[in-house]
């Protein structure tokens, strides 16, 4: 984008603001008939295109976050109604201008953060991601063909990260910037804002299970599988995804004796998902295949092996990804130890998939930073009405005006 566009674009944006507000209702409308062709399988060839009609776990969670109901259910929880006073009239109004920088890692991701800045009134830039492939395009093509009055409200860029003067001119002219990504992606956008600009960080989290109570007891065997369910349906891809399993001892013995019983749970929900032919494509079943082998074992760690799968038992604590694709660290943790070891991993924490998980667990982990508790096999389970990361994303994007009357 050169210097001629982005002057260009400034003029339109400016344009915007100064007409009238964006009707929620117009949004809501065409969001609704697109969340449904998509259940309907109107774009299945569409998304078969772009590779996406293998991965209905993540397509259904983001239909089901993106249906009318949710939406309308979120702007009532999260936009509370403000009360006037004698002296003020009080007015909620968006942010203005959100300059979206999409991470890549869910395919979906830069469709679902424009219809958040969309349902709350603002004007959306998002810097698509380099590997996006013109699927959000696409979306936004039908989305714009569902309610044209939307065009002025989404601009789509395809600039490099890399181009850093971009990225600030994009950032000088936005009230706010929503960065999703790594940590990589969090520094970048430090550096090109201005202190007047609102940052909001949707970044690298990292989730797990923690196995409190009797572990090993034969009761406990659903809730094994529903784990090993969640592993391979999730791919290990998303932000909820189990990447360690905790257990609840210090006893090696013990934790030998849970990677033995769980290894071949989990193989077995591997051939189950395959036979159902659910969620694994064939390019999917080289990448287990191949990052199944990426992680060795550093010395005192032992590993246990299937034919698609496999767990490392580690003597160390830390929450680190685990490889993904089949491949599961097992690490013991007392509960007094939850805290000392997790809270360093506070801004990293996301969900905690807990079995048996007792009141004084939860707290625990609470403590420690954690921002979502589920069972096991729900680590990944949209909740209506949930926060992001332990806040309320739409009344980031929206600020309250106090009006004297």
């Amino acid at each position: 984008m050169d210097r001629t566009d982005l002057k260009e674009l400034r003029k339109k944006l400016h344009q915007t603001l100064t007409g009238p507000a964006l009707p929620v209702d117009a949004v809501l409308d065409a969001v609704d008939v697109l969340v449904r062709e998509l259940q309907s399988g109107v774009y299945s060839d569409l998304l078969g295109e772009y590779d996406l009609s293998n991965s209905p776990e993540r397509l259904s969670i983001t239909a089901r976050q993106m249906g009318r109901r949710t939406l309308q259910k979120r702007l009532e929880e999260e936009l509370t109604p403000l009360k006037d006073t004698p002296q003020l009239t009080r007015r909620r109004v968006p942010l203005g201008v959100l300059l979206h920088i999409a991470a890549g890692n869910t395919d979906v991701l830069p469709v679902f953060t424009v219809l958040e800045g969309l349902i709350t009134g603002n004007i959306n830039i998002v810097k698509l991601p380099s590997h996006d492939g013109g699927f959000t395009e696409k979306m936004m093509e039908i989305l714009l063909h569902l309610e044209p009055k939307l065009a002025e409200y989404i601009y789509l860029v395809n600039a490099p990260s890399s181009d850093v003067e971009t990225l600030r001119s994009l950032a000088e002219m936005s009230n706010a910037v929503v960065v999703w990504g790594g940590d990589d992606a969090v520094r970048t956008v430090r550096r090109i804002t201005e202190p007047d600009t609102k940052i909001f960080e949707w970044g690298h989290k990292l989730s797990f299970a923690y196995l409190a109570g009797d572990f090993m007891h034969w009761s406990v065997e659903n809730d094994l599988k529903g784990l090993a369910q969640h592993i391979f349906r999730t791919q290990q891809l998303l932000t909820s995804s189990c990447q360690v399993i905790y257990l609840d001892t210090d006893d090696p013995a013990k934790q030998q004796q849970f990677c033995e019983r769980f290894l071949p749970i989990l193989e077995n929900e591997f051939v189950t998902e395959e036979a159902n032919d659910n969620v694994i494509s064939e390019g999917t079943l080289k990448r287990f295949t191949a990052r199944t082998k990426e992680r060795e074992p550093l010395p005192g760690e032992k590993e246990y092996k299937a034919e698609h799968c496999r767990l490392t038992a580690c003597e160390d604590q830390a929450l680190d990804g685990s490889g993904r694709f089949g491949h599961m660290l097992v690490k013991r943790l007392p509960q007094e130890q939850i805290v000392p070891v997790l809270s360093p991993y506070n801004g990293y924490l996301h969900t905690a998939g807990v079995l048996e998980g007792s009141t004084k667990v939860q707290e625990l982990l609470i403590h420690a930073g954690v921002t979502r508790i589920t069972k096991l096999a729900d680590m990944s389970r949209y909740f209506d009405g949930e926060a992001h990361d332990g806040v309320f994303p739409l009344e980031l994007y929206t600020k309250i005006v106090d009006i004297q009357k």
